[in-house]
C-alpha cells in the first residue's frame, strides 16, 4: 500500500513538475523575439494594444505564421523605399481580435497578409504614400488615411494576382 502511494505521489510530482516547466497548453505559441525579416520581429506582427486590454488571445496558427514571414519580406521593401524604421499600428489580428475592433471579415490581417503603418503628419504622410506607390514592385492593396496618418499595405500569397489598387479614404 505504501509503494502503491509512493509511486502516486511520485508521479503526480513528475507531472506537476513537467506542467510547470513546459505549460500545460497545446495551443500554438510564438517567439516574439524572432527576427523575421531584416526589419521586422514576430512581436511586432502579433502586438495588439486592443488584445492585451481585452484578454483576447492573438496568437497566430502555423500557416498564418508563414503569411506573416511572407509579409515581413514584402514589407522591407516598403521600409527600404520610405528610408525609416516604420511604426506597425495593426499587423496580424485572430478571428476574435478582428470581431472585437470591427474588421473586416474579409481582411487580409486575419492571415498575416496585411499590415498597417504610420506615416508622417501632412504633407509628408501624403508624399510617402505616392512614394511607396510608385515604387512598390507589386502588393494588392494600398489604403491611406491622411486624417489618421495611416497606410494600410495588403499582400497575396500570389504576387500574380495582386491588384495594385491604391486609394485615400477620409
Amino acid at each position: 500500500m505504501i509503494k502503491t502511494v509512493k509511486k502516486i505521489l511520485s508521479f503526480l510530482f513528475i507531472l506537476i513538475w513537467i506542467t510547470i516547466f513546459y505549460g500545460c497548453s497545446s495551443a500554438p505559441s510564438v517567439n516574439t523575439r524572432e527576427k523575421i525579416s531584416r526589419y521586422f520581429t514576430m512581436g511586432e506582427a502579433v502586438n495588439s494594444n486592443v488584445a492585451k486590454k481585452r484578454r483576447i488571445t492573438n496568437i497566430p496558427n502555423r500557416s498564418e505564421q508563414m503569411n506573416i514571414r511572407y509579409t515581413a519580406q514584402r514589407m522591407d521593401e516598403v521600409r527600404r523605399i520610405l528610408g525609416r524604421p516604420l511604426i506597425v499600428t495593426s499587423w496580424f489580428r485572430s478571428k476574435q481580435l478582428n470581431r472585437a475592433i470591427g474588421g473586416s471579415t474579409t481582411s487580409a490581417h486575419s492571415s498575416g497578409l496585411a499590415v498597417d503603418v504610420l506615416l508622417k503628419k501632412g504633407r509628408a504622410g501624403r508624399l510617402e504614400f505616392e512614394r511607396v506607390k510608385q515604387k512598390m514592385s507589386s502588393y494588392d492593396q494600398l489604403i491611406y488615411y491622411p486624417y489618421r496618418g495611416h497606410l494600410h499595405v495588403g499582400f497575396r500569397k500570389n504576387r500574380f494576382q495582386e491588384r495594385k489598387e491604391a486609394m485615400i479614404k477620409r
